[in-house]
């Protein structure tokens, strides 16, 4: 009996296994760096401030090659996606539940990728609200900071 069951849960994994890849092929999308709050800089330290300032620019930028990475997956598979759709569209009687299925993929990776992009944003807002924290300081090197 346990090994009857053992065969039907592998066979359950094995038939639903493609579809777990299709709707997560790219992974979760990068997740973003902790940053300093500008008012963390202003109680630093000159030098703490700046390895802040730029520790937060490193990871950032780490993060950033993540997310291209992440983003590539996304349109990679809204082409093929698009592909799939164009294929089952051309059928002589088109599957309606397949056509939704593969619209689905397609909005599920536009919403992904969007939501990637809100996320850099947000982050990048947050690293120039450092950034401009530490260079409006009058103890600190500003030869990392825009000229004014």
């Amino acid at each position: 009996m346990l090994k009857k069951l053992g065969l039907a849960a592998a066979f359950s994994v094995l038939v639903c296994a493609p579809a777990w890849a299709q709707t997560d092929m790219c992974g979760d999308e990068p997740i973003a760096p902790a940053m300093p709050s500008a008012a963390e800089i202003g109680q630093k330290s000159p030098a703490d401030a700046l390895k802040a300032k730029h520790g937060a620019f490193e990871d950032i930028k780490a993060w950033q090659s993540s997310l291209k990475g992440y983003r590539d997956c996304l349109t990679s598979a809204v082409d093929t996606h698009k592909r799939e759709l164009h294929d089952a569209q051309q059928a002589t009687k088109p599957d309606q539940d397949k056509l939704a299925r593969i619209q689905g993929q397609i909005d599920a990776a536009n919403h992904a990728y969007d939501r990637s992009t809100d996320s850099e944003e947000r982050v990048v807002n947050e690293f120039h609200a450092v950034s401009a924290a530490y260079c409006s300081r009058i103890d600190v090197d500003k030869t990392s900071c825009p000229k004014s």
